[in-house]
């Protein structure tokens, strides 16, 4: 496989994965390029057993732990993130209240611990299968779909506490 078509790939799904996880763009872009060194420079013991996505993500996820483990009072601090606008809309009135869905969400997700955080990104929002999910998180099927399902529940009582009561959720630990 050519490190080319690897990264051209995966590196969407990286980066999106490290921003959520980090709530910082140019740190996702620093772990970014940490992950493609990496895979570069073992591209060679890529064994094809899993997707070239599922392999990224992996890495990108020892990263991003490895860094959490170092930093961890920077990833848990309040971080100002706005996303990028919709060029295709003009209308402000909608993309105000499409931001104010995505923080809602992004501040939500942020109260999960890294693993309830990180099984539904790769699954709901990366759209890998289960077997993906195990793989990456080197977890079986039914401890993925057990984790994802608790993740989903929790996600849900965040969320519906938070648009209910429109405040700020308590951003937990891990």
């Amino acid at each position: 496989m050519k490190f080319a078509a690897a990264y051209e790939e995966c590196r969407d799904a990286v980066y999106g994965y490290l921003v959520y996880m980090t709530r910082d763009t140019c740190l996702a872009e620093d772990l970014s390029q940490e992950v493609f060194l990496r895979m570069f420079l073992h591209l060679d013991r890529f064994r094809g057993e899993a997707n070239v996505r599922t392999w990224a993500l992996r890495i990108a996820r020892n990263v991003f732990l490895s860094y959490a483990k170092k930093k961890r009072p920077l990833l848990l601090e309040e971080q100002g993130w706005e996303p990028e606008p919709d060029p295709g809309s003009n209308q402000p009135e909608e993309e105000a209240l499409r931001r104010e869905q995505a923080d809602q969400v992004r501040q939500c997700l942020m109260c999960l611990g890294e693993q309830e955080r990180t099984v539904l990104l790769l699954r709901d929002f990366e759209e890998l299968s289960y077997e993906e999910v195990g793989r990456i998180m080197n977890l079986s099927v039914e401890v993925v779909k057990s984790r994802i399902y608790r993740a989903r529940k929790k996600f849900k009582g965040i969320y519906t506490m938070y648009v209910s009561e429109n405040g700020k959720p308590k951003v937990g630990k891990g």
